[in-house]
């Protein structure tokens, strides 16, 4: 059975402006410079859990324990779905094909937002930061997730779905094709070194490539 895995933040949710705010809001706390939106797109290819230690050091936790306190206080409430997801997770929980969330957000925040928007009945699993050995890029998240989910997918016919560096060195290492939204300004760079299955602009064109995944000839353990 064809399975459909899901990053989060900027793939069916845009909660990039209050995730930038967040992490500038650190940084003028610890009494840094502001990053620009160029260096915080390179910064996230890591989860906070691996990034905060090479940038703050041995302040690595009070810097975590800031950040996530301003985003518990605003998240839900600036909380965005991206135009054309419900759209697709309607469609695809119609055709009954198994899905779940992969995120780099920690995973106590990115469940109060599935279950804040009442996602939650779309997908078998959902895993945040901090619940495998290792974060995106790392393929650990996405095998744990598969590991996880009820229907127990077959690597071989799973689709992974997201926007940035770490959803293609994630779904690269774990042996699975991606589709990948071109929302960055390296885009083009990035669809010539990772060469994903699928590309699309947008949701309304990623519902097309979902579409021709799912009715494509079934692949090895089908």
């Amino acid at each position: 059975m064809k399975s459909i895995f899901f990053d989060w933040d900027g793939t069916l949710v845009d909660s990039i402006p209050l995730l930038f705010a967040s992490h500038n809001h650190v940084r003028g706390v610890m009494g840094l410079p502001e990053w620009s939106h160029e260096e915080y797109f390179k910064f996230i290819l890591y989860s906070t859990r691996e990034l905060y230690p090479k940038v703050y050091g041995p302040k690595a936790a009070e810097a975590q324990d800031i950040l996530y306190q301003y985003i518990a206080d605003n998240h839900l409430e600036r909380l965005n779905t991206l135009k054309g997801a419900i759209d697709i997770l309607e469609y695809l929980h119609s055709r009954k094909v198994p899905m779940g969330v992969v995120s780099n957000k920690r995973h106590d925040t990115l469940e109060r937002e599935i279950r804040h928007l009442g996602w939650d009945r779309f997908f078998g699993c959902y895993v945040g930061a901090g619940v495998a050995e290792f974060d995106k890029p790392s393929p650990a998240p996405l095998l744990y997730a598969l590991a996880a989910h009820p229907d127990k997918p077959n690597i071989e016919n799973v689709l992974y779905v997201g926007d940035m560096e770490s959803d293609l060195a994630c779904a690269e290492g774990a042996g699975c094709p991606c589709a990948f939204l071109t929302h960055t300004n390296n885009s083009a760079e990035l669809v010539e070194r990772y060469k994903p299955a699928y590309v699309a602009g947008n949701l309304g064109e990623l519902k097309h490539k979902l579409m021709e995944f799912l009715d494509g000839p079934p692949k090895k353990g089908a």
